[in-house]
């Protein structure tokens, strides 16, 4: 069972970070000793003025300086470890509820005029974003609720999402350590890494190419400023090179304090970058190293590494924003300014960098975004043991064929599918207070929402046309619009029957229709409703109450079905089966529960 693996991963990420811990405080004691060693022996080479104390000190010194290495790459495979855990410990979470605590719940993306992102959960807490988003990039996040809002209607495209999300399903050591490098990222929020690559592309779109005259005194003036010193060190008249170089010192010194602001215009989204910039390198070094077989994957790698090649360009980029952090040291500052007009050279550098990828840069960030994407839309076949890759037909009519249907964000072990084959253009479910009508209509909304973006689907068969879905569920009253709940229902509806004159295969799903009104005009406007929308290239799936609804069935109008799910009673206790039956329901509840509340 896939569970087993990720506690296997945890467990063994645990034991390999418990015995590096143990080993980077060996180091860490052996880093103290040989530098005293090598201070030791400097001294005592000065004291006796013998060159033999130098040589221990120097193979001291190397030693120490191996080792500062050694301990920074121990510190980095730890970071790493730590990532690949916390990747592992998330999927674990996923087949329980802990997954509902993942503070990437992509509520930001929840917007009016798509009502059916909180109608089927599909945006903010405990939904299916929250659920299968393994994105870390700003650019993954976001790609990721453009294909679950507006997946497209090119039946192609989905094909080809599907068969690069089942590759990447397959390639699962490859997945782990790609959302693994990536999950530093998660260390800011994400407003402030936007407004980073925002500051980012800004500095991008502005005109900083050097003029050939600046970029000539940039080089000069740090060849005559050091000509003057190394000529005074050397005892070439010194006392007037000395002076020379002072002043030359300065001189920059005060050009560079001169071009402060322009230069850190320029230079501070960089620097800022320069946390981000390590992951996304080392994302590429993954991409690599994989070879990918489906056309999807195949054509983003070629956007990558195809001339300019996006790791050169990131590692020159990561060389660059490393030259502008070590300007933020004060001492650094006015000794590389003073010697090398350091800061000028940072921005002639960028400045040469920008005209060699520009124009490539965001194609580059928007590639490793969607294979994010695709990782997250194959979450489902890691977690769940009943799940499909749907067979989307290129129909004119709508079509629904499911079996074992049920909803991916209820834990395993308590879900129950079900199965639907859509021969009536409206299905009519009954059925009594918590037997499961609204759950079945989310489950089919959310697995179609997931098809359409090209990720696994938590049925055991699932087969679809390429339909619009509208939803009315949760639906809220708007007291500053002043729109009662009744009329926000009635705008949905109205937008439903408005698509439906379009001609494009679509699917409605209404929960407990016209709710807000009284029974006597409910079931009248219900009824009208669902003549309106009874079409042959459209599905409407509703729950009601109201029986009288079900004489639809018999009405020529309409090509209507009923539906229902049902309950029991055992030891004065009820029990629903969660199972979707044929025909109407023949029993109600509402008494029962009130007597169950101590209201009765």
């Amino acid at each position: 069972m896939q569970l087993a693996i990720y506690q296997k991963h945890e467990e063994e990420c645990q034991k390999k970070l418990n015995q590096m811990a143990a080993l980077c405080s060996r180091i860490s004691f052996w880093r103290v000793t040989t530098f005293l060693a090598a201070g030791l022996f400097f001294y005592l080479g000065y004291r006796q003025k013998n060159i033999v104390f130098c040589l221990p000190g120097a193979a001291a010194l190397v030693i120490f300086i191996f080792l500062i290495r050694y301990h920074n790459k121990l510190e980095e495979e730890q970071r790493f470890l730590r990532n690949y855990q916390s990747v592992a410990r998330d999927y674990i979470l996923r087949f329980g509820d802990g997954w509902r605590n993942f503070t990437v719940n992509g509520e930001r993306y929840l917007i009016d005029d798509f009502p059916e992102a909180k109608d089927l959960d599909i945006f903010g807490k405990n939904s299916l974003y929250q659920y299968i988003c393994t994105a870390s990039t700003v650019w993954g996040q976001d790609q990721l609720a453009v294909w679950l809002k507006k997946p497209g209607r090119d039946l192609n495209e989905m094909r080809r999402r599907q068969q690069a999300a089942a590759e990447l399903a397959e390639s699962h050591s490859f997945s782990m350590n790609f959302e693994a490098a990536a999950r530093s990222l998660r260390e800011k929020e994400y407003k402030e890494s936007k407004k980073i690559m925002e500051d980012f592309f800004c500095t991008l779109e502005q005109s900083s190419k050097p003029s050939k005259v600046r970029k000539a005194v940039i080089w000069i003036c740090p060849v005559i400023t050091l000509s003057f010193l190394f000529a005074a060190l050397f005892g070439i008249s010194r006392q007037i090179t000395m002076s020379c170089f002072i002043f030359a010192f300065w001189g920059q010194l005060l050009s560079a304090f001169a071009g402060t602001y322009w230069n850190q215009k320029v230079l501070a989204p960089v620097y800022k970058m320069y946390q981000a910039i390590i992951p996304y390198r080392k994302l590429l070094e993954y991409l690599q190293q994989e070879s990918f077989d489906s056309l999807y994957l195949g054509t983003l790698k070629e956007r990558l590494f195809q001339k300019p090649s996006a790791l050169s360009g990131l590692k020159e980029l990561e060389s660059i924003a490393d030259a502008v952090k070590t300007r933020h040291n004060l001492y650094a500052f006015l000794f590389c300014n003073g010697l090398f007009l350091y800061d000028y050279h940072c921005v002639e550098r960028y400045a040469e960098w920008k005209a060699c990828y520009q124009s490539d840069i965001k194609v580059w960030l928007e590639a490793i975004g969607e294979i994010e994407v695709l990782i997250s839309l194959g979450v489902i076949s890691h977690t769940r043991e009943v799940h499909t890759l749907p067979q989307i037909q290129d129909m004119p009519r709508p079509y629904l064929f499911a079996e074992e249907i049920r909803h991916p964000l209820i834990k395993e072990p308590s879900a129950v599918g079900n199965d639907i084959n859509m021969q009536h253009n409206t299905c009519i479910i009954t059925g009594s207070n918590m037997s499961g009508k609204t759950t079945f209509m989310r489950s089919i909304g959310v697995n179609l929402v997931l098809a359409y973006a090209g990720g696994f689907c938590t049925a055991s068969n699932l087969c679809i046309s390429v339909m619009k879905i509208y939803t009315s569920m949760r639906v809220e009253d708007n007291v500053n619009e002043g729109i009662s709940t009744f009329y926000a229902e009635l705008l949905r509806i109205k937008r439903m029957i408005e698509a439906s004159g379009e001609g494009v295969p679509m699917i409605s799903l209404i929960d407990e229709i016209y709710r807000g009104t009284n029974s006597q005009d409910r079931i009248y406007a219900a009824k009208e409703t669902v003549r309106k929308l009874s079409h042959t290239y459209a599905f409407t799936l509703l729950t009601t109450h109201d029986f009288e609804l079900c004489d639809l069935e018999s009405d020529l109008k309409t090509d209507a079905e009923n539906y229902h799910f049902a309950e029991c009673y055992k030891d004065n206790k009820i029990y629903f089966d969660y199972k979707l039956k044929k025909g109407r329901c023949t029993t109600t509840n509402a008494r029962y529960l009130l007597h169950m509340a101590g209201i009765l």
